[in-house]
């Protein structure tokens, strides 16, 4: 519900009103009315205001404003609605939009991208969208929360480079009815086309007492969701949510194809995921049979699926058996790219920088290459965003209905730079539209990233640095330039701030754990350019309690503990901005790094007054096993760190940092994967503070079964969040 309401500000911020405002000043027929057709030149229709019925012909229609349609929404095959600016159409009745080949277009104009469709209101008439194309739009259909029809049919269409990265199509629950309800509405999303859209489709709720979801012989290819270097349930093309409380209807999802749909980070905009489908919810599993998941290979298809797997809270998604390729009926695709030499699969992360001879094509039925485009994409030099654009000549071969081979026949002058290969205009039978094809793309994005990171830097030292007479234009010369002594390099600093545990005795909701004082000391060098080593002394303390989670299993668990942490940890870290300069027009400076921990750590844990420490008394069954013995109190782990700097002079710094890391001992809390000891073992064998090591073993004296861990429900690995304000100064000139 809280999701719903977001959705609902969204769309009324983004169209600068409320959504069921109306439009005062536009005309507000009383009565059907029917848009005609465009007449032969330039001008197109206007569509404002609101209606009662709406009957939009062929032609053009343009949509700058709210509109809003209480009856009945018609449009005709070879209408054409352009939405711009804050266009919405606002459908509170019955929709009527069949199409015949794809002749009914919804799209928005280059940077002046429109919303899309919005379904609000409960009423007893059905919905009906088919061959229809959506493109270059906001939020192409948004299912308001609290709507309602009898029936809702989703076929045979387009969703093409929609440009919004909040949905591309949502569907919020429609009112809930605690009463025994024989009603409900049998909701259809079946083959349609998803090709290069910026965000995913979400249904509130995939498991439900009043929407029976059919989404089947839908296409998914080449789709890019939005968010941060997390992925997670909402960065997936499809996702939704599965409850126990809804018991009535599951979703039918299949026969779907799932191809190359990746999580776009926001901020560098490159490759971080494969992302096809992701869920969460109370209900302990969900099946997702009879699916095409871009790959035959089990390990593979689990790397594009947030479930059970990654996060235990989540249901377990059962997908077998999946399909080894896509069904025939699917929209015509791609699903798999081989070298056409070698016979070999084309893998996500190839780097491409020698020119290929051949390409094989496999799709799900037999394609026509007449019209198709191979282009090769790269970079001029090392220091330029001017790309080399060309387009390749190829002679396709078909080897059956499913295969074709592309021989290139007049190839580029090996540029050995990174670039991608790209297949566009591939046609069907119908002349259909099929999903772009792309080769190397992803080391292309992470290339394109390191290209504007250099022109930043090589515009920022040129306005710094004097030029001088017959400079190479060179990335290694303009380096040369700035070269500076050793000992202007070392920079120390002084750190504080609060450290939180996130190992096994912890709330999967961070803000929600102890947090303790850290103190600590850094030592920085500039290695070269962009890149520095870091040494950083850490004093701090983790402690926890079973009693701050949200998991009952956890709570009766009843476990705590408190440990020092003495830690040493070297790192390496990218500087965005060169740290060897200082100028006022940078005086921003984020970095990123990784690192690893060298860690002495004692737990701790209070008894009747008394605090005691943890590993002496073996909880865990170590001095009562013979096959055991104590965990080690030195641990090794690595790190992830930000860090913001405000560069205040030349010399002095101020800034915030955040590093999360993880340890390679399960027992910083002292919980790690033993079973449960026995007590009496425990009393017999244990010579120093029998009761105090009774106790910690078992807090809550819980009944325990046979062979039971005491690190369940939480298997992971201990880590810890640091994060604070720095200030860092460099002794010499």
């Amino acid at each position: 519900m809280k999701r719903g309401i977001i959705f609902i500000l969204f769309i009324a911020i983004f169209t600068n009103k409320q959504i069921f405002a109306q439009n005062t000043t536009a005309p507000k027929p009383s009565v059907a009315a029917t848009v005609p057709a465009v007449p032969a030149g330039p001008a197109a229709d206007t569509l404002s205001g609101s209606y009662t019925n709406l009957k939009i012909s062929a032609g053009l229609h343009v949509v700058k404003d709210v509109i809003k349609i209480t009856g009945k929404l018609e449009v005709v095959p070879g209408a054409k609605i352009e939405i711009i600016d804050k266009g919405l159409i606002v459908c509170e009745g019955s929709i009527d939009m069949n199409g015949t080949q794809k002749n009914i277009e919804i799209f928005g104009k280059k940077n002046m991208e429109g919303g899309g469709l919005v379904i609000k209101n409960i009423d007893s008439s059905a919905i009906s969208i088919s061959n229809v194309v959506f493109k270059n739009l906001q939020l192409p259909l948004l299912f308001d929360f609290g709507w309602r029809r009898d029936s809702v049919n989703i076929s045979d269409n387009i969703f093409a480079s929609n440009v919004g990265r909040i949905s591309v199509i949502q569907v919020l629950n429609p009112p809930f009815n605690f009463s025994v309800d024989s009603t409900f509405l049998v909701f259809r999303l079946n083959n349609n086309l998803f090709t290069d859209n910026n965000a995913a489709i979400y249904f509130e709720d995939l498991k439900s007492d009043h929407i029976k979801l059919e989404i089947s012989n839908n296409t998914f290819a080449g789709n890019y969701v939005y968010g941060f270097k997390n992925y997670n349930i909402s960065t997936n093309f499809l996702y939704g949510r599965v409850d126990q409380v809804f018991t009535r209807f599951n979703a039918i999802i299949k026969g779907n194809s799932f191809v190359k749909n990746y999580l776009i980070d926001n901020i560098s905009d490159t490759i971080v995921h494969a992302g096809n489908m992701g869920i969460y919810g109370s209900e302990k599993t969900f099946k997702l049979d009879q699916n095409y998941w871009g790959s035959d290979l089990k390990d593979q298809v689990a790397k594009s699926i947030y479930d059970q797997t990654l996060n235990y809270s989540s249901p377990k998604l059962d997908l077998e058996p999946f399909l080894a390729a896509p069904i025939e009926s699917n929209s015509l695709h791609v699903y798999a790219v081989k070298n056409g030499e070698t016979n070999t699969l084309f893998q996500d992360t190839i780097t491409i920088k020698d020119p290929l001879k051949s390409i094989s094509l496999t799709t799900n039925k037999r394609a026509n290459y007449s019209k198709a485009i191979i282009s090769y994409t790269y970079f001029k030099g090392d220091s330029t965003l001017a790309r080399v654009d060309t387009a390749l000549t190829f002679n396709p071969q078909e080897i059956d209905a499913n295969n074709t081979k592309l021989v290139i026949t007049k190839n580029i002058p090996s540029p050995k730079r990174i670039g991608y290969y790209a297949i566009r205009n591939i046609q069907g039978s119908n002349n259909e539209l099929v999903p772009e094809v792309k080769i190397g793309y992803q080391s292309y994005l992470l290339d394109l990233r390191k290209h504007k990171l250099l022109v930043e830097l090589l515009k920022e030292k040129k306005d710094t640095v004097p030029p001088k007479p017959k400079e190479l234009d060179s990335v290694k010369n303009q380096f040369q330039k700035l070269e500076t002594p050793q000992k202007s390099r070392i920079e120390v600093g002084l750190l504080g701030g609060g450290t939180i545990f996130t190992g096994t005795i912890s709330n999967p909701n961070l803000f929600n754990n102890e947090m303790n004082i850290l103190m600590g000391v850094n030592v920085g060098y500039t290695i070269y350019s962009n890149l520095s080593a870091s040494l950083t002394i850490m004093s701090s303390k983790l402690s926890n309690a079973d009693y701050n989670s949200a998991n009952n299993e956890q709570i009766a668990r009843g476990m705590s503990f408190i440990t020092s942490i003495l830690g040493i940890s070297p790192a390496i870290n990218f500087d965005f901005v060169d740290n060897r300069l200082y100028t006022k027009a940078k005086r921003f400076r984020p970095s990123i790094g990784v690192g690893f921990d060298f860690i002495s750590f004692t737990p701790t844990g209070m008894y009747k007054n008394k605090l005691y420490n943890l590993q002496p008394l073996g909880t865990g069954g170590q001095l009562v096993d013979s096959l055991k013995a104590p965990y080690s109190l030195m641990a090794m782990g690595y790190f992830l760190n930000l860090k913001l700097k405000y560069q205040i002079n030349r010399f002095n710094s101020v800034g915030v940092f955040f590093t999360w890391h993880k340890s390679m001992s399960d027992y910083l809390d002292d919980v790690g994967p033993d079973e449960y000891p026995s007590v009496a073992k425990i009393l017999a064998k244990t010579k120093t503070d029998p009761d105090a090591a009774v106790y910690f073993s078992n807090p809550t004296s819980r009944y325990i079964s046979t062979g039971q861990l005491r690190n369940s429900p939480n298997t992971s690995k201990d880590s810890f969040i640091n994060f604070g304000f720095f200030y860092a100064r460099k002794l010499f000139k």
